[in-house]
């Protein structure tokens, strides 16, 4: 199996996390609230393709030998994915460490979302 096959089913569940925890993030006052739609830079349709080769520059450096380097490759995983769908502005928003914490956290938690992920960032 390829790993853009192995990128939908973690997609899925990074879209379901996503939509649980931005809202709260944004009540919370730790997510700027939506900005206006100048101030957003779109990120533009992003493929399966280009998108597997974001996800390839960001987790090329990153050892994934170790539980420590899954762990950060799936936060630069969240974050690849994060900025396709929202564009680059979103790397500039103050909340969005925490969130790519909590994001990244929350899919490692689920055994078989982490090992579908692991998987796929084995494969890049």
């Amino acid at each position: 199996m390829d790993p853009i096959s192995h990128l939908n089913p973690v997609l899925d569940a990074l879209r379901r996390q996503l939509a649980e925890n931005i809202e709260r993030m944004r009540k919370a006052g730790k997510l700027a609230a939506a900005r206006t739609e100048g101030a957003r830079q779109p990120a533009g349709p992003a493929g399966p393709q280009s998108l597997e080769a974001a996800v390839r520059r960001r987790v090329a450096a990153l050892d994934r030998r170790s539980p420590e380097g899954l762990a950060a490759a799936s936060r630069a995983f969240v974050e690849a994915v994060l900025v396709a769908e929202f564009g680059q502005g979103l790397l500039s928003d103050p909340g969005l460490g925490e969130m790519l914490a909590e994001l990244s956290a929350s899919l490692r938690e689920d055994p078989e979302i982490r090992e579908q992920l692991d998987r796929m960032l084995g494969e890049l």
